[in-house]
């Protein structure tokens, strides 16, 4: 067989028949996209990114409701928010938690809130009067505990639902409660849900924990649009409501702070502050009619003279220091 050799016009021609096979290749595996059957995405990246937004503004308002009802200084923040089966949801949950099922009018599906155990011990005994310290060994609730608790969830959902009011109002009522996730059956397993957890953390003892605030996808099927409209999201209400506002002054109101009045100042050598004994007397460099300076968390900010309330010291404010932004001096 003899040996055949491509002229220069038959090798353009096939490397040209191969690139357009390579490119028409590479074009069809751009139409190629991954799809889970079994756990399909309901919400685009521009959804979630709204649904984000909306939830932190509800755990702003969590944070107002509880720290007023707890009379502690609560910081809630939305830990996480995405969508799965409720067969997964229930299989992260431990068992106990504080598990709550949910009738939502005007809505047909149920809803769950849960609790972890040992944030819901903590809170008990801060509302009985204790630091918030967690119970060492986990156990069930008593009916008392549970009415407890009752107060803490229903402030929960009362923000959660206001929180959705911008697209669709329901009224979130614990129907049941249970203690064993695998005991809750309200939702199909492989139903897609919406799983909103935040996470609360305060001072002290209190024990850090997690709610969850559980949605079937089935009943937001009918506002999954209103999702990707911004100006929905734009008209919500940024300003404070004026029951944030009576918080707020509240808890400015009963804020302490440190005031401290310095009596004088001396500069004297190490060899003399050796040399101290009892009885000694210190010149000061002040003035004896010189207005003292007082200090509210270190900075100077007040004047005045030194004096007795009764057996105790105390200090007459003659002068206050304004801060910035303050355009004239005030007198007590």
């Amino acid at each position: 067989m003899g040996e055949e050799i491509l002229s220069a016009e038959e090798l353009d021609a096939l490397l040209s028949t191969v690139e357009d096979v390579g490119a028409g290749k590479r074009r069809r595996e751009k139409r190629v996209v991954e799809y889970d059957f079994v756990r399909p995405n309901k919400l685009s990246g521009e959804q979630l990114r709204a649904l984000q937004r909306m939830h932190e503004s509800i755990a702003q308002n969590i944070t107002m409701a509880l720290s007023t009802y707890l009379r502690l200084n609560l910081e809630v923040n939305i830990l996480s928010l995405g969508e799965l089966t409720f067969e997964v949801f229930r299989n992260s949950l431990p068992n106990p938690t504080m598990i709550n099922v949910l009738s939502m009018t005007p809505i047909q599906e149920k809803g769950v809130a849960t609790m972890d155990m040992k944030l819901a011990f903590s809170l008990i005994d801060r509302m009985l009067g204790g630091p918030g310290k967690p119970l060492d060994k986990i156990r069930s609730l008593t009916t008392i505990e549970q009415s407890l608790l009752d107060n803490v969830v229903k402030r929960f959902l009362d923000q959660v639902a206001l929180g959705w009011r911008e697209l669709f109002n329901f009224d979130p009522v614990v129907e049941s409660r249970e203690m064993d996730p695998q005991f809750v059956q309200v939702i199909p397993s492989s139903e897609m849900v919406l799983v909103a957890t935040f996470s609360i953390i305060a001072p002290g003892e209190l024990e850090p924990g997690e709610l969850c605030f559980c949605l079937p996808f089935i009943s937001l099927e009918n506002i999954i649009t209103k999702l990707g409209n911004q100006f929905r999201f734009a008209a919500m209400k940024r300003t404070q409501s004026p029951g944030q506002r009576r918080h707020l002054n509240r808890v400015v109101q009963q804020t302490t702070l440190e005031v401290s009045c310095e009596l004088g100042t001396a500069k004297i050598s190490i060899g003399d502050i050796i040399g101290l004994k009892v009885g000694d007397v210190i010149v000061l460099d002040q003035s004896h009619d010189a207005l003292l300076p007082g200090r509210v968390s270190g900075r100077g900010r007040l004047l005045g003279r030194p004096g007795v309330i009764g057996r105790k010291a105390g200090f007459l404010v003659e002068k206050v220091i304004p801060g910035e932004g303050n355009a004239s001096e005030k007198r007590t």
